[in-house]
This record gives C-alpha cells, sequence and structure tokens, in this order.
C-alpha cells in the first residue's frame, strides 16, 4: 500500500512538472517595475550589458537589478508581492533554479532590500533570500534585509516568520525579531524588538572595507574555492551514478531481448532509483550555485571599487582583489560549466522520470476498466 501512495504522488508530481514546462514560456516574467527613482539599471539573463530601467518593464527569470546613490525601485512580482529595492544596491531574480524545485529565490550581493511576500507565493513556490553570509527561507511574510560590503547581513522580520541559515547555525525569525550576522560571526542571536541603524551600518561597512580590503577580500576568495571544490565533488557524483545507470537501462534491454522479464524489471528498478539520486544531486547543485553566484556577485563588486579611479585611493588592500580577479573570472567562466553539465544532466532525467510516468498514465487508461495499475505493487506489501 506504501508503494502505491508513493507512485500516486509521483504521478502528481511528475504531471506538475509536466505542466510547469509545458506554460514555462509564460511564466518567464516574473513581474514588472511598478516604481523607479534615480539612477536604476538593469542587465538581461547572460547578458553583458547594463540598461535603464523603465517604470512598467517587465523583468525576467536571470534579470539583475542595480540602484545607485540615492535611487530605488520597487518589483512587483505576478502574485503582488513586491520587493523594494533601496539605493546602493546589487540584486538578481532565479538564477539558478533547479527542474524539480518550485522556488522563487533572490540573490543579494548587497545592498538592502523590503520584501513583502504573499503567502501564495510561498505554498505554491517557496521563496528565498541568498546572500554571501546567510540563506534566508520565507514563510509568507513581510521583512527587510540588508547585506552590506563587509558581508554585514541584517534581517528584521515585520510580519510573518523568516528562517535564517548561516550554515553553521540556523534559526526562525519572527514577527519584530531580527539579527545582525557577519563573515566571522555567524552564530544567529535572535533579539525582540529589533530596530536596526541600517544608513549607519551601511555606511560602516564601507569603512570596514576600505580599512582592510584583503581581509574581506580573503572571506570571499575563501568561500568560493571551497564552495566551487564541493560543486565539482557533486558534479562529479552526478557523472558517476549517470554512467552507472547508464549500465543498468544496457542490461534491462539485454535482459528484454533474452525474454527475462524478471531480469528487467530488476534492471530498470535499479535504474529508476539512481535516476531519483541524481534528481536530489541536482537540487544541492542549484542551491550551491546559488551561494556561489553571491560570492562571484560581491567579489565582481570588490574588483569595481579596486579598479575605480576616484574610490580606490581609499581601498586598503586593493591589491590583493586585483590580483586575484583574473583567477577568480577563470573560476566563474568553470562554475558556469560545471552549473550547465549538472543541470544538462539532471533535465534528462527529469524527462526520463517523465517518460515513465505517462506510461503510468497509458497503462492507467487502457486498464481502467480492467484492473487496478498498482495491484502489483500492493502484492509486495
Amino acid at each position: 500500500m506504501k508503494k502505491r501512495f508513493f507512485i500516486a504522488c509521483l504521478f502528481s508530481t511528475i504531471i506538475s512538472l509536466v505542466f510547469t514546462q509545458v506554460c514555462f514560456a509564460k511564466e518567464r516574467q516574473l513581474g514588472y517595475v511598478s516604481s523607479r527613482t534615480g539612477d536604476v539599471k538593469v542587465r538581461r539573463a547572460k547578458k553583458t550589458v547594463w540598461t535603464p530601467a523603465e517604470l512598467s518593464m517587465p523583468v525576467y527569470f536571470g534579470d539583475h537589478m542595480r540602484t545607485w546613490e540615492n535611487s530605488r525601485v520597487t518589483i512587483t512580482l505576478v502574485d503582488r508581492s513586491s520587493l523594494e529595492i533601496h539605493s546602493n544596491t546589487h540584486m538578481a531574480l532565479n538564477t539558478i533554479v533547479s527542474p524539480i524545485e518550485k522556488k522563487n529565490s533572490v540573490l543579494l550581493f548587497f545592498g538592502r532590500i523590503l520584501n513583502k511576500v504573499r503567502k501564495t507565493i510561498v505554498q505554491m513556490k517557496g521563496y528565498e533570500v541568498q546572500t554571501p553570509t546567510a540563506v534566508l527561507g520565507v514563510r509568507g511574510t513581510e521583512f527587510e534585509i540588508a547585506s552590506y560590503e563587509d558581508g554585514t547581513m541584517i534581517v528584521r522580520v515585520d510580519s510573518g516568520k523568516v528562517t535564517v541559515d548561516s550554515e553553521t547555525d540556523r534559526r526562525t525569525l519572527c514577527s519584530s525579531q531580527g539579527t545582525q550576522l557577519s563573515f566571522d560571526a555567524r552564530k544567529i542571536v535572535v533579539e525582540s524588538d529589533y530596530r536596526p541603524e541600517w544608513e549607519r551600518a551601511e555606511k560602516d561597512a564601507r569603512k570596514n572595507l576600505f580599512a582592510d580590503g584583503k581581509k574581506y577580500g580573503g572571506f570571499v576568495y575563501t568561500e568560493i574555492h571551497k564552495r566551487t571544490d564541493y560543486l565539482k565533488g557533486l558534479v562529479d557524483k552526478v557523472n558517476t551514478l549517470t554512467a552507472e545507470r547508464e549500465r543498468y537501462v544496457s542490461m534491462a534491454k539485454e535482459a528484454r531481448k533474452r525474454g527475462d522479464e524478471i531480469g528487467y524489471e530488476s534492471s530498470m528498478s535499479e535504474a529508476k532509483k539512481i535516476s531519483r539520486e541524481i534528481l536530489e544531486l541536482n537540487k544541492r547543485i542549484a542551491f550551491t550555485g546559488r551561494r556561489l553566484e553571491c560570492d562571484f556577485g560581491l567579489f565582481s563588486h570588490y574588483g569595481y571599487l579596486a579598479k575605480h579611479p576616484e574610490l580606490s585611493k581609499k581601498f586598503q588592500g586593493k591589491e590583493f582583489i586585483l590580483k586575484q580577479l583574473d583567477n577568480i573570472e577563470m573560476i566563474h567562466a568553470e562554475f558556469n560549466a560545471m552549473i550547465e553539465e549538472g543541470m544538462k544532466l539532471s533535465m534528462k532525467d527529469m524527462e526520463d522520470l517523465m517518460d515513465e510516468m505517462k506510461g503510468k498514465v497509458e497503462e492507467f487508461r487502457e486498464n481502467r476498466d480492467k484492473k487496478d495499475p498498482f495491484e502489483e505493487l500492493d502484492k509486495d506489501e
């Protein structure tokens, strides 16, 4: 009976994913620019050119948004949730998402955002905010988050709940609560009636960064290398499992040629188990990819500051940043290739599972008046 329930749930999930893929082109627009003040730029997914953000402009999967001094922009999402982006902010929407995940992800490289998230988006897809310091999981809420140039992250919850995960600690914040983290202080201390001094924290972060660019650049540089190594391990495991799955598929084909249905079913069962394991690995690849994108975005900003004709004059330790820039750009290129490889393999597994469940649908239609297609599974219990 348990197997029957599992297959029924899997069937429902796959049908949902089929529908999602069919409608994907229509859902690429995540929202639109509903208000704008000052100098606001947008960079489309996989593009390098920044263009002015216009009122009512559509916002798509993978877009980057950048505000400068004395500028703000509000993005209204399709479900009427909104992101109010403050000045001196760089963020992106849904850059890397696993094919089996239904999630809206905001990457905040640096800056400050007021999030007003409707419960519908959380219930249907989930919502997270990634920063270089921590990850926030959201449960239908209004909260404000800042991630500043020295790695200081501040969050205050106005309503609802937000789970903060710093990778060394994990806590849930409720209404009026907040916390502050940094690269070297990731233990989460929950404060009630939290009222952060946003502007002061932003100024202090710039002061800290410019006083010791090597220290803060070193934090991000180290995280990039650690996470890249971890990502390589995940992709290598996917490749190994893919080869093993293909071996079982070949064994199944040979068994069918011999008329060995038991051998065929056994080999295909193993292949399907591996496919599901690969899909779970894919979620970890996507999550790690989003963490790395935050690191790359912040280090790129350090590079911008280190090269700026005026700002660089105050930037102590900029030599370390400039020395590592080419290396980081090379790692970023390798990262993009790894993500593409991991996603390509996982999409193949998703297609295989979809084909499998389509077969179940056809079997059900053919046998609905004859017998229950899950009857054989019940016999095993």
